[in-house]
């Protein structure tokens, strides 16, 4: 069964064909194939794998323990044998009150992302963390500059560490079918230079009505320096309230490419504890009704 996992499952390939960028030659994002057969398997779903099937997961129930463990668990991307690339955002959290040995520490969120072959360079692997407030300024508020996000945190700028965390990534160019282009994890904008509510950035948000209906951005002139400003809205309704005593805030970033139009991403996950939340959005998994309007929902796995 072993075999089988490594042979079928755990392996990442980076696709033969490259795309020249002036004199570099770039792999595309990294293939994950699947170690059952696709018919069994189903779209924006999260499975176990027990060495010969694959179980969907339903709660975070089968998460929870007293000792911390580590998990490896899959989410389906399906395109029905039309080939995708993409990127999808994983988020844990627990919800309860602080134990020994909390990592990363109450009041900061934990960022990672492998480096990983792409034509569209993206940048090298990334690991660190930033303060809840740096990230929410960054992606609850839309801001691109701040206090929270300019002022040194531990000698280092948080600003400075989600440039380093986001990358650029293959995505699905809906306007000419089956064609991609490079877009970065944390745009605003959609491919067609509009700004967008519900954008990459806001994706990566702990709050899930952010997440579900975006940044409420407005436009002005400055009278004095002329050029158009874009700022996000800092009200918010109840309904957009963060969830208190989220613990153990960890974010990562993985891109894909499909083979055969399916690809089952591994997520490596450390839970500890009850009330764990597991949250992964496919950015790039949109209803073909226009940018905005047609992004599919975040999965949800969570047991409170």
């Amino acid at each position: 069964m072993t075999r089988l996992f490594n042979s079928f499952v755990f392996r990442s390939v980076g696709l033969a064909s490259a795309l020249a960028l002036g004199n570099t030659v770039a792999l595309a994002s990294p293939i994950y194939s699947c170690a059952v057969s696709p018919e069994k398997l189903s779209d924006g779903l999260l499975y176990t794998f027990d060495g010969e099937s694959m179980t969907p997961l339903k709660s975070s129930s089968p998460l929870e323990g007293e000792a911390r463990t580590s998990k490896t668990l899959f989410f389906v991307v399906k395109t029905f044998g039309e080939e995708r690339a993409g990127a999808i955002v994983i988020k844990t959290a627990r919800v309860g009150p602080a134990l020994s040995q909390d990592r990363p520490f109450y009041g900061r969120v934990q960022l990672k992302r492998r480096s990983a072959p792409s034509s569209c360079n993206a940048t090298s692997g990334y690991s660190g963390s930033v303060s809840t407030q740096a990230y929410e300024a960054y992606h609850d508020l839309g801001h691109d500059h701040g206090d929270r996000l300019d002022r040194s945190e531990d000698g280092t700028v948080p600003l400075d560490a989600l440039k380093r965390f986001h990358t650029t990534y293959e995505a699905s160019d809906y306007s000419s079918p089956g064609n991609s282009r490079c877009r970065a994890t944390d745009d605003k904008f959609g491919l067609d230079g509009v700004y967008e509510a519900r954008n990459n950035r806001s994706q990566f948000s702990f709050t899930t009505g952010i997440v579900d209906h975006g940044i409420e951005g407005a436009f002005y002139r400055d009278a004095v320096k002329g050029p158009v400003i874009w700022v996000a809205s800092q009200i918010f309704s109840p309904v957009f309230a963060e969830e208190p005593g989220l613990r153990e805030r960890r974010v990562e970033i993985k891109p894909y490419q499909t083979a055969g139009g399916i690809a089952c991403i591994p997520i490596r996950i450390y839970p500890r504890g009850k009330s764990q939340i597991l949250r992964i959005n496919d950015l790039d998994r949109r209803r073909l009704v226009g940018y905005d309007s047609g992004r599919v929902k975040e999965f949800r796995l969570e047991d409170r």
